[in-house]
């Protein structure tokens, strides 16, 4: 018989193993008797719960490969950002680059280097995954980073899934589950304190508002940081943060009627990136630089300090509206609406050296040649991000049959306003935005989708689902490309407007198979798809549309359990077929020895980034996952993923140090930032030590193997393992714990870009972002 809707419950130590992010580890802190009550059919109360397909499901039985972090887990560890997430779940990488804004998130080999990501953020139901336009710099998008609170379940649900989660799940997506309010009265308290000034304070309160129909929440919270590093040159904070937000949600249960009201305020101060420039030492053709922890040189980790770098600040405003009414016969109407915005600004310093004052050559009319010796450079943006979306679906689901049909609105505007500025290159040019022209950047998209998906039970154990999704998608750019950067001479007025339409077709196809209650076999086809769009730099206007990436990925996979799901494990395995691939190439402007390059002839920057399409990739992938509990009080758990991740046809410029102009094909390189090998996993020990009291000690360890940091494979980045260790004490409605982070303070670096091209006197210089240190610290967790 399928089992398709249940409420959940583990093991007590089993449901802590899920420090690893294994997927058989999740839970709900349901207990037996409540299970049993509201399913009495089912004799199992140890069911994993997942909404990855916008309804309750058994893990074990859906045909998608999801990783779990449990509300327990989440609180234990403190975990309320993707960057958190990554680190406990194989095959997901969340990187960080120069700035606080430069993020770059992957999965199962599908790596982001610039622009939209290729993984959706999902929050409640609502896509607010960020997007950045690739003016000069670059990255990802500061708007992924933001952190969340009050979180009762984190689902990484891999391969493409636009279907239930859109547009921007085009290898996976994350989905943060919010706690729904109670009629029970009641709340919680979290406390942190560590090292490095951490301290963090979270609180909750829900209850009845009116009877058993309408319930309430309030949450708040506060997250300080002040850094791993300090710049010497003043003391500031450079990787610091303080996070401040409030939110709350409203729960009604009439009828027929389920709606649920969430909104919520974050305001997040982040402190310019920590890192340094490093020189490669090999610098032949084809020379390879492997960046070990002895690379890594702390007191190189310095900017100027001629004043406050803003770093990222950001606030963010949220608001879901979630409704479902159950309209009887099997029939459920659904509504999803939401809105998010994040205003931000975006300063940090760009030459990445300590020096305040541009030295050089005069030159006449007080200008100072501050290239090729030391320009102090100031990276400084304001941006401001809007989406809007509505989602309606209509489900019906009888004995054996299950269908679903919508429809997607989605409409996001995005803009920068670009104040980069060199100190020294004009006397009106300082430290201030005074007299510095605003350069205007804007990307504009509507999309509308429609989509259904149909599931057959053809026999107790066969189950076929078909999946379609149909995306119309309009994407406006304009930006102001006449400001020559470096003397800010020029028009700031916008001069550049163009528009794309894509029309996507994306088809799902999966089969489970379900042998016996302990164990289930999947196999599914999926296409995804990545719109394309403009590069908004100073390159030549040929090259400024860039096309739409697509994706086909192929997977087969077996989920099962033993011993009452006292062992648990999933397997899978998958081919991606990935064409016309976004990344990223350079362009020497005026201000470098290298240029002006004819891509881009009338920069006037040291160097452009711009996003071409490789025409085509592979990634070939594995992953395992197991969890077992050996005694009462022993559990184990261990995750591997093992990915392949090749260009398979990529004709582009070659950069440092090949010559300038030079073109060569880079088919074969493994893709940038993937490692072959991840994996991780927990052992813990729980006891009771008095009445009511128990204790627990756990390791967690997580492992990546080397990666490169560029498609040209010139840059290394070693492999690296990090260890984490818990001890405590917990009862019914308290835990206590020390927590030490990176027990054993492995400072290899985690993430690298080519640098040398804003430092011409360092044209081989490779920046190196500064890797999280050793912290120890508590954390207290009061529920009343």
């Amino acid at each position: 018989m399928k089992r398709h809707f249940v409420y959940t419950a583990c093991y007590p130590a089993i449901a802590i193993a899920c420090l690893a992010a294994q997927p058989a580890l999740a839970q709900n802190e349901v207990a037996t008797d409540e299970v049993a009550e509201a399913n009495p059919a089912s004799s199992d109360a140890n069911v994993i719960l997942v909404t990855a397909r916008r309804r309750d499901e058994s893990l074990q039985e859906v045909p998608v490969a999801i990783n779990v972090l449990s509300e327990q887990i989440i609180a234990e560890k403190g975990i309320n950002d993707v960057s958190a997430v990554a680190s406990l779940t194989p095959a997901l990488q969340f990187d960080t680059g120069s700035s606080p804004a430069d993020i770059r998130p992957s999965l199962r080999g599908i790596a982001l280097v610039e622009g939209r990501s290729n993984v959706a953020i999902i929050v409640d139901g609502i896509d607010v995954t960020g997007v950045s336009l690739n003016t000069v710099i670059g990255g990802g998008g500061a708007q992924t980073a933001t952190a969340l609170m009050d979180l009762e379940r984190v689902e990484v649900v891999k391969g493409p899934q636009t279907v239930y989660f859109g547009r921007s799940a085009f290898a996976g997506a994350v989905h943060f589950i919010s706690k729904d309010p109670e009629f029970d009265l009641g709340g919680s308290v979290e406390l942190a304190a560590g090292d490095h000034g951490q301290r963090e304070l979270t609180g909750h309160i829900t209850g009845p508002i009116v009877g058993d129909v309408v319930a309430a929440k309030l949450s708040a919270t506060y997250r300080g940081f002040d850094g791993f590093y300090q710049n010497p040159g003043d003391g500031y904070n450079l990787d610091g943060y303080v996070t401040k937000g409030i939110g709350g949600a409203v729960l009604i249960e009439t009828g027929g009627l389920t709606a649920k009201i969430r909104g919520s305020f974050i305001d997040q101060d982040s402190g310019t990136g920590a890192g340094f420039i490093l020189p490669r030492e090999d610098t032949s053709l084809n020379g390879v630089n492997l960046i070990t922890e002895e690379d890594f040189d702390e007191s190189q980790v310095a900017i100027s300090s001629d004043h406050r770098y803003a770093g990222n600040d950001s606030k963010t405003y949220r608001a879901v509206l979630d409704l479902e009414y159950d309209l009887g016969g099997g029939l459920t109407l659904n509504s999803l609406s939401g809105y998010n915005r994040i205003k931000s600004r975006i300063e940090f310093d760009f030459d990445k050296k300590p020096d305040n004052i541009p030295s050089g050559t005069e030159l006449p009319g007080g200008l100072v040649n501050c290239l090729p010796d030391v320009c102090v450079g100031i990276f400084d943006f304001d941006t401001d991000l809007q989406q809007i979306s509505s989602e309606l679906r209509l489900a019906y689901e009888t004995d054996g049959f299950r269908a679903m049909i919508g429809g997607y609105i989605f409409d996001e505007n995005y803009e920068e306003i670009d104040y980069t500025r060199f100190l020294g290159a004009r006397p009106f040019i300082t430290s201030t935005r005074d007299n510095i022209p605003a350069r205007p950047a804007l990307l504009n998209t509507n999309t509308y989708s429609g989509f259904g998906a149909l599931e057959f039970d053809v026999t107790d154990q066969l189950t076929v689902t078909g999946e379609l999704r149909y995306n119309h998608e309009k994407i406006e750019a304009a930006a102001a490309t006449g400001v020559n950067i470096l003397f800010l001479t020029g028009s700031n007025e916008i001069d550049f407007r163009d528009e794309v339409t894509y029309d996507t077709w994306l088809p799902r196809v999966s089969v489970g198979y379900e042998v016996n209650a302990d164990l289930n076999f999947y196999a599914t086809v999926a296409k995804g798809s990545k719109p394309g769009g403009f590069n908004t730099g100073q390159v030549r206007n040929d090259l400024r549309p860039f096309g739409q990436e697509t994706i086909w990925s192929y997977e087969i996979g077996a989920k099962g359990s033993a011993f009452s799901n006292a062992v648990t494990w999933e397997a899978s395995a998958y081919y991606s077929d990935w064409r016309d691939v976004q990344t990223t190439t350079i362009c020497y402007g005026s201000a470098s020895p290298f240029g002006p390059e004819p891509e881009c002839p009338t920069s006037g920057a040291v160097s452009i980034n711009y996003i071409v399409n490789a025409d085509s990739a592979e990634v070939k992938g594995a992953e395992f996952a197991a969890s077992a509990q050996l005694t009462d009080w022993f559990s184990l758990s261990a995750s591997y993923a093992y990915t392949d991740s090749k260009f398979e046809d990529f004709v582009a410029r070659d950069v440092f140090p090949a010559p300038a102009g030079t073109t060569r094909q880079f088919g074969g390189n493994r893709v940038q930032l993937i490692p072959k090998h991840s994996a991780s996993g927990t052992a813990r020990v729980e006891a009771p030590v008095a009445d009511a009291l128990d204790g627990f000690a756990s390791l967690t360890g997580s492992y990546r193997s080397k990666r490169f940091a560029r498609f040209d494979n010139r840059v290394l980045l070693d492999d690296k393992i990090t260890l984490d260790a818990q001890i405590g004490v917990k009862t019914d409605s308290f835990t206590g714990l020390l927590f030490v982070n990176n027990l054993l303070n492995d400072l290899t670096p985690d993430f690298s870009r080519y640098y040398g091209n804003f430092n011409p006197s360092r044209p081989n210089g490779e920046y190196i972002t500064a890797p999280a240190q050793r912290q120890i610290g508590i954390r207290l967790i009061k529920n009343f």
